[in-house]
């Protein structure tokens, strides 16, 4: 019975979980997988809080082999802002720790997102995100930030 008494305190110690590292928070990428959004917290970008997407369509201003992003803060029109392995790791929704998590759930041509503030529409012909009065539409044929 001795070897038990020594064991139990490490069963214990497995039973806890262990402290989890801060996500990516919610996110989605669209049908086509052209573009993919992430609500990051400023700890994990640099240009602060916000609704950041990275997309194929955004080929114009900074990017990243060949990758755009727009962030949409929460407030204020929204911004293509200089993206980083780092960032495009969040925004696809990698762990604090680099350690991937599940790829970010489709939003269906007609499905909303909806979360913080934030709402996304995914159609056919391009994804519309808003806060207030400010968002952008992105799609292959163009781009608008408002």
């Amino acid at each position: 019975m001795r070897p038990l008494r020594f064991l139990l305190p490490l069963l214990v110690l497995l039973a806890v979980p262990a402290t989890a590292t801060a996500d990516s928070g919610p996110g989605f990428t669209v049908p086509s997988r052209n573009t993919t959004c992430g609500l990051l917290h400023g700890e994990q970008a640099a240009s602060g809080r916000g609704l950041y997407c990275y997309s194929s369509y955004l080929t114009t201003g900074a990017t990243y082999d060949g990758v755009g992003v727009v962030k949409l803060g929460r407030d204020g029109k929204a911004r293509r802002v200089g993206a980083g392995n780092d960032l495009l790791l969040y925004i696809g929704g990698y762990t604090d720790d680099d350690t991937p998590r599940a790829p970010r759930p489709v939003l269906a041509y007609g499905e909303r997102f909806e979360r913080r503030g934030y709402t996304c529409t995914s159609r056919r012909t391009g994804l519309t995100c808003k806060r207030g009065a400010h968002g952008f539409f992105l799609s292959r044929e163009r781009q608008r930030l408002f």
